[in-house]
């Protein structure tokens, strides 16, 4: 089945399937805005939360989104998570802070509350591809924090032809920014010319690869992200978005 690709419109099997994923309670409540998680853990405690009418005092306990919560005799409404898939243009800025800026991300994407959601990780104005915006903070900061890390597939334009010796180099280990970072491969793009190149690797944002190849002598002309973990830019053309599919996010949670 297509999916449904458009500049403002949700996808509606996923509100249907949201309804159905059970959270844990003290995440339900942190989610309304009501407190913290750690807030609402005490709250819990103290039997000052009941679900569809019972007191629960149980840690972990896991409720529906539409199961009925109240806190201290209040009923708690907790908006739909929103995660996004963006193929992002050039001449948008997504920035992890809350720095304000013109023409970020958030401005190409139609949802209520857009305003809110961040982008899992940064990319620069001339950057390109897939990029998730979510509202789900503890997702953003599992993906980020993984050890295992989301795959990420890079083209890259650079400015003059690369040698096989210096793709060689490219693929060992590297100090950037003060971190080391080691690409899983490098290689000349099939049908194009010296300067094309693919990257793989996990969880290394664009910048990180721009100073690598900068170090080598090489100044990165384009630099497109094409793939994200199981996700591709298949029938999502530049500037568009969609929200993930079920199974995407759970994909993604699994990491």
């Amino acid at each position: 089945m297509k999916k449904n690709i458009r500049q403002g419109v949700p996808r509606k099997d996923l509100s249907n399937d949201f309804n159905y994923k059970p959270i844990r309670l003290n995440k339900f409540i942190s989610n309304s805005g009501v407190c913290s998680r750690r807030e609402a853990d005490q709250l819990i405690k103290l039997g000052m939360v009941n679900v569809n009418g019972k007191v629960v005092t149980e840690m972990g306990h896991k409720v529906l989104p539409i199961d009925t919560v109240k806190c201290d005799g209040q009923i708690i409404v907790v908006k739909k998570p929103s995660y996004i898939l963006l193929n992002k243009p050039k001449g948008f800025l997504a920035m992890s802070s809350g720095k304000s800026a013109k023409k970020v991300v958030q401005d190409l994407v139609k949802v209520p509350g857009s305003e809110k959601i961040v982008s899992i990780g940064e990319m620069g104005r001339t950057v390109t591809g897939l990029l998730i915006l979510t509202d789900d903070l503890s997702l953003r900061k599992k993906i980020i924090q993984s050890n295992k890390g989301v795959r990420m597939i890079y083209k890259l334009v650079l400015d003059k032809n690369i040698s096989k010796s210096d793709i060689e180099i490219a693929k060992k280990t590297h100090r950037v920014f003060d971190k080391e970072i080691q690409l899983k491969d490098v290689s000349h793009i099939r049908d194009a010319t010296k300067k094309d190149v693919g990257i793989e690797c996990f969880n290394i944002p664009p910048k990180i690869i721009i100073k690598l190849f900068n170090k080598m002598n090489y100044t990165v002309e384009q630099i497109d992200r094409v793939i994200y973990g199981s996700l591709s830019k298949k029938e999502l053309p530049r500037g568009n978005w969609r929200e993930l599919t079920l199974k995407e996010l759970n994909f993604l949670q699994m990491l």
